[in-house]
């Protein structure tokens, strides 16, 4: 099954480990991900009326809940909810729902009801997070890889996406939104669902990981650039703009942010190739996961876009990514 989607993988987490790769193949690639809750999450509530009764959930049960059960059945997709709330079918209906709120559990009383349209309980949920990103590198020692550079957000809550699991899959390019000042752009692209290219085992801070299926053809592992070594200066960026070709394009790294700990802004930058530029007016959303290369070697991968300046961005450095990925 092929979808199309927009990038809505929102940007805008510790035992410091060896680093396990001497050398990485470089990334570009565009990827959907698709990621599950362990449960269904609201993200949202409304009022409706059942007979004469305006019933409001938002008394009980908040954004950002987690439901994992009604009335002692588990509940992990929107399906399974369905499913459970359709067998309770009077005008008003008293159910329990167990929840998750800010790691706790509880359980919580909630009002549905039922008519000829289905059973109405006054809540938005969802069960998964769709979006398109880029590949950073790929271990060949592990057989790992990582992308994004930063956290998978909730675009409904704006809170960190506390997934299950979740796979990434081929998605082809077919469309640029130009990024605007204050506006971020993005990249539009299909993605077909039918071929897994890896699990995602871990949304962090610094990225996305997870075991790939396999490494694609005609890449080539490049040596790994210390975090201490990277300088301002001319360096490249690989990523996808159009279909699925990788292209290289060029940027400049203005400024190093001396880090003796894991953040994602040690690398600042400007876009300055024409070819990008007149595409996507800067850096936009899609991009985020982008390989930084300087000296040969793989040193960062783009994550942030400066919004008030979409030519200004940010690079989290490579051995950060590493380190973070064997958590």
């Amino acid at each position: 099954m092929y979808k199309k989607v927009l990038c809505i993988l929102t940007s805008f987490a510790f035992f410091f480990g060896s680093i396990s790769a001497k050398e990485l193949v470089p990334g570009g690639e565009s990827i959907g991900i698709q990621v599950s809750y362990d449960g269904v999450l609201v993200s949202g509530t409304y009022t409706f009326m059942a007979g004469s009764q305006r019933i409001d959930p938002s008394h009980v049960i908040k954004a950002n809940d987690l439901i994992i059960a009604i009335n002692g059945v588990k509940v992990a997709s929107l399906q399974d909810m369905a499913n459970e709330m359709n067998k309770y079918q009077k005008e008003i209906n008293d159910l329990t729902m167990t929840i998750i709120r800010n790691d706790a559990k509880m359980d919580v009383s909630i009002q549905t009801s039922y008519d000829k349209t289905g059973f109405h309980s006054g809540l938005y949920v969802k069960d998964k997070i769709t979006g398109v990103g880029t590949i950073s590198y790929y271990d060949p020692d592990t057989g790992r890889y990582g992308a994004l550079g930063h956290e998978i957000m909730d675009s409904d809550t704006h809170t960190f996406a506390k997934v299950h699991e979740g796979n990434i899959y081929p998605a082809i390019v077919d469309g640029i939104q130009k990024a605007k000042k204050n506006v971020p752009g993005e990249k539009q692209a299909t993605i077909d669902f039918t071929k897994s290219l890896g699990d995602v085992e871990k949304n962090s801070s610094l990225g996305i990981f997870g075991q790939y299926d396999l490494l694609p053809e005609n890449k080539q592992a490049i040596e790994v650039g210390d975090h201490t070594k990277v300088h301002t200066g001319k360096a490249m960026i690989y990523t996808v703009l159009s279909g699925n070709q990788i292209e290289m394009y060029q940027i400049t790294i203005t400024k190093v942010n001396k880090q003796n700990s894991r953040d994602m802004k040690g690398i600042e930058l400007t876009v300055d190739d024409p070819a990008l530029t007149s595409q996507t007016n800067g850096i936009i959303q899609g991009m985020s996961g982008s390989p930084i290369i300087q000296d040969g070697k793989i040193v960062g991968a783009l994550t942030h876009v400066v919004t008030s300046d979409p030519m200004r961005g940010y690079g989290v450095f490579i051995d950060w990514m590493l380190e973070e990925s064997v958590l």
